[in-house]
Order: structure tokens, then sequence, then C-alpha cells
């Protein structure tokens, strides 16, 4: 018998549903594809009912931590490299197809290739921040990504879009599932390929996508609410940095 974990549905979650811990023991057990994690002995499942398989002892390792780390109640929110490890069983498989329009609409609206026009001090801070990575995306991964000042639309070069679309149809679902959290998160292709290849820390690569937001707030002042959502965001772009090192090989 397994155990099947799943996240709670809006529904439920509007109930205040949270599964109630039942387990002792949390374990890492090698299977058929990689590893897995054993509560009791009974292994974590996806909430489709597929067997959660994980790429490595590393990722199985963590996920594991999150799992003994459990109080009375389940709290899926705090547990990212799990919900990674969801997506990556459940979702990424299915939907490549779907992704890779998604990608494709992020890049023509990438947040690093649409800078200030003003003021000045806003548009410095932008251009030393954002100028060395689309160099770096260049040199190293050879997208050539267009900055546009103005306001009407500049597609990106096809072969920029074919590029980035290669780039992570050829990635491993498990690497998708944190680009395309990374995505959404940075409002950028260009920092989230920048965080998955390590170039960049989640730290830095939030700190990139928020210049405006903390300008404007340098500028009009403090806004509490909206510095505990930038620190909850900031979190899961740590979180993110501590996925993308675990699924990288190390040497033995």
């Amino acid at each position: 018998m397994t155990y099947e974990a799943k996240a709670p549905d809006k529904t439920s979650d509007s109930l205040g549903f949270r599964p109630k811990r039942f387990w002792k023991t949390v374990a890492v057990t090698e299977i058929t594809g990689g590893y897995t994690v054993s509560l009791d002995g009974r292994a974590v499942k996806t909430p489709k009912g597929e067997a959660l398989v994980l790429p490595n002892d590393t990722v199985a390792r963590r996920v594991e931590a999150e799992w003994a780390a459990v109080g009375d109640h389940v709290e899926f929110s705090e547990m990212p490299m799990t919900r990674l490890g969801f997506a990556a069983v459940d979702r990424m498989g299915e939907v490549l197809d779907d992704t890779l329009v998604e990608v494709t609409r992020y890049s023509e609206t990438d947040l690093v290739c649409y800078p200030a026009e003003y003021p000045q001090a806003l548009v410095t801070r932008e251009d030393a921040a954002w100028k060395p990575i689309l160099v770096w995306a260049d040199t190293e991964l050879d997208l050539q990504f267009h900055q546009n000042k103005s306001i009407i639309h500049q597609p990106q070069p096809a072969e920029t879009i074919h590029r980035i679309q290669s780039l992570i149809a050829n990635a491993s679902v498990y690497e998708q599932a944190g680009i395309m959290q990374a995505i959404p998160l940075l409002g950028s292709v260009v920092l989230a390929l920048a965080l998955w290849r390590g170039h960049l820390t989640g730290a830095q690569a939030f700190a990139a996508s928020r210049i405006g937001e903390d300008f404007q707030s340098e500028t009009w002042g403090h806004d509490e609410e909206a510095a505990k959502r930038a620190e909850h965001m900031k979190r899961q772009a740590e979180n993110l940095e501590i996925w993308f090192k675990s699924l990288a090989p190390t040497d033995t």
C-alpha cells in the first residue's frame, strides 16, 4: 500500500484542510529509475498517483528532510522540493508543447529586454544589472536578445526563440519544473536561465528582477505588505537555486 501525497485543492485549502501526519519514519529508497521517499516503508506518490521518482540521492535527501520536518499536519507550502518533484513527475512530461508556448510568450516580453527610459538613476541601475546578464546569455547560451526602450513591441530574433525552446525541450523534466517556476517568478526567461545554469544565485536573480520595484519603494516609501510578498518570492528563488544545484551532477 502506498501513501498518496495530494496537495490540497482550492476547495479543501479554503476550508483549512491539511493532511494529518501519520508516519514515524522517513527514508530514501533506491528504485527503478531513481530514488523515492518512503513514509513508514510506504512510498510517497504524486497527486496523480504516480511514483515520486527523484533523479538522484541529493534531491531525494532534500525531499526526505521536508517530510521528516512535518509537524502535526502537512503544509505543502513549506515543502518546495516536494512540490517541484510533484510538478516534474505529474506535469512536465505531458505539457511540453504548452510549456514551450508559455516560454515563447515570456521571451517576447522579457523583463530585462524592456528597460526604463527614465529617470536616469533607474536606467543606470538596470543597465548595470541586466546588460552583463545579456552578454552572458549571448556568450554562454548563444542567445541574442534585443533590448527595447520603445512602447512599440519588437519581436526577439527567431533564432533566439528557437534556441530557447531547444534548451528547455532538452532539459530533464526536473529542470523544466524549476525553470517553469522561475520564469513567472522573475518575469524573465533570461534570469530564469541564468539561475538554472548557476550564473546567478537565487538572491541575485530575484534582486535583478526587482530593480524597478525597489527603486519605487526607495522613491515613494516602503510598503509593509509588499515587502512581505517580496521576501516570500525571494525565498522561492533561493529554493530554486537549491533545486537546480541538487540536480547538477557531482564529481565522484
